[in-house]
């Protein structure tokens, strides 16, 4: 083999060699799937973690959020500017909301107050 085909190889064999290591340092943990309750009258902005885009949770409502890590911190942000900001540890399977067990809950804003039976 001549030198420019052992350098070829040589480089092959350090890319397969990358990817292996980077596919085993790949996280193991299964992802954790939670709920980020918005009571404001504010639109909150969050980026996801496992997409690299921004979920919005609107204002008065709700929506899922999916982490792969068992703690992090969850910063909400309007308008571009820091708004909201908490510590979550995820407790799998220890929230439930709509009928279903979340991992994890971030509530915005104080919590509307529940109906009382037979008012409404």
């Amino acid at each position: 083999m001549d030198r420019k085909t052992k350098w070829m190889v040589l480089a092959a064999v350090l890319l397969v060699t990358m990817v292996t290591l980077a596919w085993a340092a790949a996280p193991t943990e299964p992802p954790y799937t939670g709920v980020i309750r918005n009571f404001t009258k504010h639109d909150v902005s969050f980026y996801s973690e496992n997409s690299q885009g921004i979920i919005v949770v609107p204002a008065q409502s709700w929506r899922e959020y999916v982490v792969w890590h068992e703690d992090f911190d969850l910063i909400g942000y309007v308008q571009g500017d820091p708004y909201f900001c908490q510590k979550i540890q995820v407790m799998p399977g220890q929230f439930s909301f709509k009928c279903k067990s979340y991992d994890f809950m971030a509530i915005i804003g104080e919590e509307a107050p529940t109906a009382v039976e037979g008012l409404g």
